[in-house]
């Protein structure tokens, strides 16, 4: 295959215990293999700065980091970017420009307007700081697809939503999968191969995510605070989720003990927090993608869903992709699922990831060259 020079950008610090990082690490280490040479990118560390502002000088301050860095670099065959770092100095530094969604930036923006606990002059000051801060990301979104030669859609839905709405681009939109290290999935493996029908009384429920609004947490307190009365014998642990959501949450259920709360954990402790239940719960009304589907599901959990994400494309793979809510009388099953599995992982490997987005990129290059 061609070698070809690659950027790979990212807004988040480039480590694991974050989504896009981790994609960005994946992705590089395959190119990589390939014999590509690639360079990642990342704006980190960000100075600390007032709450209230942080979000609107951190995209410029990005942006500019970003533009002084290509100062210091060759010219790139391709750069791989999120749309909003996509400046007029990025778009001239590549043949090919590809902005590659890691979440659905307008879906989580029109999500993000209002906290519900905010009230009064509060509530109205945030959501006009939001609507323009929001106006502001979608200005650069849209300058950046206009941009690039390709959007990289994360995921089939979102690939759906931006032919539905920019129809005028369909010719630059394709998407590609998610998943996560081979490392981690042999990790997981174990862990699914090990798992024995429990004879105790009660099923072990796990959320993990961050607690805010896109990811369903007012589903999921609902469906909590249900549960706790129809099957009192039943557990639940809300992992990862940052701040604190116990004021969500009827006094009795906290003062109950069915609920454990694990504001965050490390990377490392991610397979011992799936081992030790028994179903998991995934409520987003907008999401990236859910890495941590991939993770409950490889590592033999049922995970009961909403239709956001990756769901759509991993419910072909697992029997135990069910929709949410649980039904109220259910009994957790470990089922023989290697067939399922070779096909998955034969899909779901960033080896095959990176070839297939490869191949795309070199034909464009080829093309261009064709015609210069």
């Amino acid at each position: 295959m061609q070698s070809i020079r690659i950027l790979i950008s990212t807004h988040s610090p480039l480590s694991a215990e974050f989504g896009a990082g981790q994609m960005a690490l994946n992705l590089a280490k395959e190119f990589r293999k390939q014999g590509h040479d690639v360079t990642l990118w990342s704006p980190h560390p960000m100075p600390h700065l007032p709450r209230w502002w942080q979000q609107v000088e951190n995209v410029q301050l990005m942006r500019a980091k970003l533009d002084k860095f290509l100062d210091s670099q060759e010219a790139f065959d391709v750069i791989d970017c999120m749309g909003s770092l996509i400046t007029k100095k990025v778009s001239r530094s590549a043949s090919v420009i590809v902005s590659r969604s890691v979440q659905p930036d307008i879906l989580y923006i029109i999500s993000g307007f209002l906290n519900p606990k905010d009230k009064g002059l509060k509530k109205i000051g945030l959501f006009i700081f939001n609507a323009l801060f929001g106006l502001f990301c979608i200005f650069l979104l849209l300058q950046a697809w206009s941009r690039a030669t390709y959007i990289l859609c994360l995921g089939s839905l979102e690939l759906e939503w931006m032919k539905k709405w920019f129809p005028w681009w369909k010719n630059k939109l394709f998407f590609y999968l998610n998943t996560i290290s081979e490392d981690e999935q042999i990790e997981l493996a174990k862990i699914r191969l090990n798992r024995t029908q429990q004879e105790q009384e009660g099923i072990r429920f796990i959320w993990i995510g961050r607690w805010v609004p896109h990811k369903g947490i007012k589903k999921l307190v609902k469906f909590i605070a249900q549960r706790t009365i129809s099957n009192p014998q039943d557990t639940f642990t809300i992992a990862g989720c940052g701040e604190s959501p116990e004021q969500d949450f009827p006094s009795e259920i906290i003062q109950s003990g069915k609920l454990k709360i694990v504001p965050s954990f490390k990377r490392n402790e991610l397979c011992s927090l799936l081992a030790n239940h028994d179903v998991g719960l995934f409520t987003s009304k907008v999401e990236g993608w859910g890495l941590i589907l991939n993770e409950m599901l490889e590592s033999g959990l049922p995970v009961f869903a909403t239709r956001s994400g990756g769901v759509p494309e991993l419910q072909p793979f697992f029997e135990t992709l069910m929709p949410f809510p649980p039904p109220e009388h259910f009994t957790p099953t470990f089922w023989d699922c290697s067939q399922l599995l070779k096909d998955y992982y034969a899909s779901y490997n960033w080896e095959k990831i990176a070839e297939i987005y490869a191949e795309i990129l070199i034909k464009k290059l080829d093309f261009n060259n064709n015609f210069q």
